[in-house]
């Protein structure tokens, strides 16, 4: 029943499961939102569920540090003790039957006090395995009964995965449906909810644009990808028996396509909404052996099998990429290809639309031509976008690609998942079901997904193994990689020798904004990685050098030990107003030295520091540089193109771009120091405090929020509160000391970072917590290897 009023109805949610996760991160901070924005009903009652004897107090800590870690603003304790008072706890397990009675009995009393028949809502946030017992307990009590009448309902929402094949599927179909109808079955797939996902509709149905042409006679293919930099990390023993394709394939993946695919309802009723996605997700193309050895491809990333809860010898997928097409009249013929991995190069989740290329278009042979693009992107940032070409200002009939992003979505939290998971709670309270999943649309997925998982565990797809931080290739998913192919019109040319995690990196956002990049390293497996994602290779300096046009751009990104050897292997290469950058971190006196060298060899030389990682060096770096300003200014689209918004700048004559950076890293040492020795003291306390919360807290708008105390909660996430397998032991590299070097000739004390600098070098000996806490910070900016040995 949808009754848009049902919110306003006095209401009993139970939260079953309220003391694990989902409750804590998703559950409990979604009612705070709706809380904050006055979306709750005045008489609502939340009672959680579960097996542990929690006394009030315990309880009300339960609450209240859901809310606080998962919270943008710093808690007003007035507000809080309101959203309280909608709390109680029930103790009891899943399979007592007297549990449930009581809890039925619980409900029936807070009715009595509202003085009517209170809707009920139950969310499972229980692992699949306990749902039939308490499926049949909840009908024991008659709690799957609504009350009689139009005044109450009763209502159960479960999460995905909804079975783990179409058989399971089709099992705990019929144990639902022997307790409950189906209009009061509320199946959650939280991507149906994402404010991009439902933008899609709105974009079709709402506007004239494009709906008419929403076809193959207009689309040439259509990409779908969820990628994601993180990893499986402490999620082993529940991710190892699922794997990429049933994590997000036969769910996520398939939503967008039905988001992006489905026909226009007649009426936007929910029965109806969920009947069009299904019936579009009835018409993907029957797999074959054939197709199913050639348009399939699954991959795990190295070191996954370390991971604590994965069988030694699994053969889960963590990545996938497949291509498929729907049979539909209107879709037939469009290759659909769709990918979905974890630790790949970068958080990318979108789906693409290309648009064939125009039959008849003689303004296109004024100059290079691609197709128009429509991009609706979630990660990483939350826009729509229209790739399209346009006259170039000036007296030349030129054209250029441009780009329209006509939509941009700001969160009204950046806390993941809440926004999602209030909008989940807030159409359950009113009876919307049109983002919740049918069993007609679970079924229709699973008999897509199921062949696929057959035949890989007949082993005849090979499961092939992936460096962390790169996405795999097979002779197919190339074509959704995640660069796109170089355009003909690349905004300007360079080579880049040094191809470490940052020179690696930089190539690629160099790539993916136009540049033609021709790369080079001393060992032959990073050329190649990069060369089959669509950047040019060279084997030699010589390759490299005849390959760019003059005047050469060459950046050099090796350790500061190698860039006098490759200097001389280039330079005799080089002619006269080529330029050599050195983006790498070298004292800043070599530079100086270096500058005047290759001034009197006709040579520019721009000295570059860069900040921000090797994930910053592929979304957008801090750039500091140093030279003759003539020089930078020629290549200041370069240094806009690499940098984040405003993140470059020019610095000064020679060296000043390497000492700047040099000074940036010795106060980096600090920062990281401070962080190390503060929470070595907390760790040493008497509070036993959760460190990982802590530093979340620290992360939400206190005078400390900063991309270290971030890069710290991720690192406590990962490894726990032991900083598990990291090193107390903090490796030093020349910058620190290169910095207290300089301040001493400057007559400049600076104790901080020369104390930061001599902690380093005594970890050797005395390893600690402080100096896990750094080796974990210089691990997730950094990607050093951090390990104890």
């Amino acid at each position: 029943m949808h009754n848009l009023n049902a919110d306003k109805i006095p209401s009993v949610f139970t939260i079953l499961g309220v003391t694990g996760d989902l409750a804590s991160k998703k559950i409990i901070p979604s009612f705070w939102h709706l809380f904050g924005h006055g979306l709750l009903p005045t008489k609502l009652s939340i009672i959680g569920f579960a097996r542990r004897p929690l006394t009030d107090q315990d309880f009300e800590k339960l609450v209240r540090d859901a809310v606080t870690s998962n919270s943008e603003k710093k808690i007003n304790e007035e507000d809080f003790n309101k959203f309280y008072k909608f709390f109680s706890y029930h103790a009891g397990t899943f399979e007592d039957e007297e549990a449930f009675l009581g809890l039925a009995r619980k409900i029936d009393e807070q009715g009595e006090v509202w003085g009517v028949c209170p809707n009920k809502l139950f969310y499972l946030a229980t692992p699949p395995g306990a749902f039939e017992q308490i499926f049949g307990n909840l009908a024991k009590a008659k709690l799957n009964l609504p009350c009689e009448g139009d005044t109450g309902f009763s209502r159960i929402l479960i999460e995905k995965p909804f079975g783990l094949n179409l058989s399971t599927a089709q099992d705990l179909q019929k144990l639902l449906s022997k307790y409950f109808k189906e209009d009061q079955v509320y199946r959650i797939d939280h991507y149906l909810f994402k404010e991009i996902i439902q933008g899609i509709e709105n974009f079709r149905f709402s506007n004239n644009l494009f709906e008419h042409a929403w076809d193959n006679s207009t689309i040439e293919r259509i990409d779908i990808r969820l990628l994601e930099s993180i990893g499986v990390e402490k999620r082993g023993g529940f991710y190892d028996p699922i794997g990429a394709l049933r994590d997000v394939g036969q769910n996520h993946l398939l939503a967008m396509l039905s988001a992006i695919t489905m026909e226009y309802p007649k009426e936007m009723e929910a029965t109806l909404i969920q009947e069009k996605r299904a019936a579009i997700i009835e018409t993907l193309a029957p797999w074959t052996e054939e197709s199913l050895g050639d348009k399939t491809f699954r991959a795990q990333y190295e070191n996954y099998k370390d991971i604590q809860g994965v069988d030694p010898n699994s053969e889960t997928e963590t990545y996938f990429a497949l291509e498929t097409e729907l049979l539909h009249p209107k879709w037939k013929g469009i290759p659909i290809f769709m990918e979905a991995g974890k630790r790949m190069t970068e958080a990318r989740k979108e789906i693409i639309l290309t648009l064939k290329h125009p039959k008849e278009c003689s303004l296109c042979q004024t100059g290079p031509h691609e197709q128009n693009k429509i991009v609706f992107r979630l990660e990483p940032n939350d826009e729509i976008i229209i790739h399209f070409w346009a006259k170039k200002p000036g007296f030349e009939k030129k054209i250029e690609e441009r780009v329209f992003s006509f939509f941009l979505y700001e969160k009204q939290t950046k806390v993941q998942y809440v926004e999602e998971y209030s909008k989940i709670i807030y159409a359950s309270m009113r009876g919307d079901q049109a983002l919740f999943t049918s069993a007609k649309e679970v079924e229709a997925s699973w008999k897509f997904v199921d062949p696929i998982i057959e035949f890989w565990k007949a082993n005849s797809v090979p499961l092939n193994i992936y460096i962390p931080e790169s996405t795999p290739n097979s002779k197919f998913a190339k074509n959704i990689s995640i660069v796109d192919k170089i355009k003909l019109n690349p905004k300007g040319e360079l080579g880049i020798i040094g191809l470490g995690k940052m020179g690696a990196n930089l190539a690629r956002q160099l790539y993916s904004k136009n540049w033609r990049v021709v790369v080079s390293n001393r060992s032959v497996k990073p050329v190649e990685k990069l060369q089959s994602e669509g950047l040019e290779g060279a084997l030699s300096m010589q390759e490299l050098v005849d390959k760019l046009p003059l005047p050469r751009t060459i950046w050099l990104m090796v350790p500061h030990q190698s860039v006098e050897a490759v200097l001389s292997g280039l330079v005799p290469l080089l002619s006269q107003g080529d330029t050599i950058i050195d983006g790498g971190n070298s004292p800043y006196k070599e530079s100086v030295h270096r500058a005047g060298d290759l001034s009197t060899k006709g040579l520019n030389f721009l000295d570059v520091g860069v900040s921000g990682g090797p994930r910053g060096a592929l979304e957008g770096a801090c750039v500091m540089v140093g030279g003759q300003e003539v020089v930078f200014h020629k290549y200041e689209e370069l240094f806009k193109d690499m940098s984040v918004n405003n993140g470059y700048g020019y610095m000064g004559k020679s060296g000043a771009g390497h000492f700047v950076k040099m000074v940036h890293n010795g106060i980096e040492y600090g920062m990281m120091q401070s962080i190390g020795e503060g929470f070595e003291v907390m760790k040493k306390s008497d509070f036993s405090l959760d460190l990982h919360s802590v530093a979340r807290l620290y992360n939400h708008n206190s005078v400390i929020t900063s991309r270290l105390v971030g890069w710290l909660v991720d690192a406590y996430l990962k490894f726990g509160d032991e900083l598990n397998g990291i090193s107390g032991k903090v490796s030093h590299s020349g910058e620190g000391q290169w910095t207290v070097e300089a301040a001493k000739e400057l007559g400049v004390p600076v104790p901080i970072i020369e104390g930061s600098l001599d902690f380093r070098k005594q970890s050797e000996e005395n390893p600690s917590y402080a100096g896990q806490v750094v080796s974990a910070l210089r691990k997730e900016f950094g990607g050093h290897d951090v390990s104890e040995k």
